[in-house]
């Protein structure tokens, strides 16, 4: 699993990019801080953050759930 130092980052790689990638939807159409607090989750003393769904339809959802 992939952790990343920025929220930033984070949100790029695991959310920004897989919406756009998906060739459906761009990221403009969604709350993606409202998906990122679904989605994301930081831990560790220098804090690191990474995806905490399992499985592609959970993400799905949760990013439906934030259209704008």
């Amino acid at each position: 699993m992939t952790s990343y130092t920025t929220k930033q980052d984070a949100i790029q790689a695991e959310i920004i990019d897989v919406i756009e990638a998906s060739g459906v939807a761009t990221a403009d159409e969604y709350d993606i801080d409202a998906i990122a607090d679904q989605v994301l989750t930081s831990e560790g003393t220098g804090v690191e953050y990474r995806i905490i769904v399992d499985e592609a339809v959970d993400f799905w959802a949760v990013v439906e759930a934030a259209a704008k």
